[in-house]
């Protein structure tokens, strides 16, 4: 769940004025179709049924992180926002929720195990 929240945060990133309108726009998109997807589990059989969808949700997160990672790559002055969305707000609270559920922060953990691979590669 660390990866997450510091994921949201990196979404505040960006290369210049204009793509950074568009990294906030998708990156608010992802969440929020993530929030509700989750907003809809009540019990770990249903989360388990949702792992495929989920890790296509991790793995769009993390293919626009690095494309923001590149972006500061290549020089970039203004690269940190630090603000909270409300997309953000309502995705942590949705895997806050969940993880007190049993099983589920170990189905979620899972499913985001690509995606932080292609993050952070060894």
């Amino acid at each position: 769940m660390r990866w997450i929240f510091g994921a949201l945060f990196f979404l505040t990133f960006s290369c210049s004025k204009g793509p950074e309108e568009e990294f906030r726009q998708r990156g608010a998109k992802i969440t929020n179709e993530m929030a509700q997807m989750l907003s809809q589990v009540q019990s770990h059989e249903q989360l388990q049924a949702l792992v495929p969808r989920l890790k296509k949700k991790f793995n769009s997160l993390a293919d626009l992180l690095l494309e923001l990672r590149s972006c500061k790559e290549k020089g970039s002055e203004s690269w940190f926002l630090n603000e909270s969305t409300e997309e953000s707000e309502a995705l942590f609270a949705e895997l806050a929720r969940l993880y007190e559920i049993p099983g589920c922060r170990e189905i979620i953990e899972g499913a985001q195990g690509e995606a932080i691979t292609k993050l952070y590669p060894t």
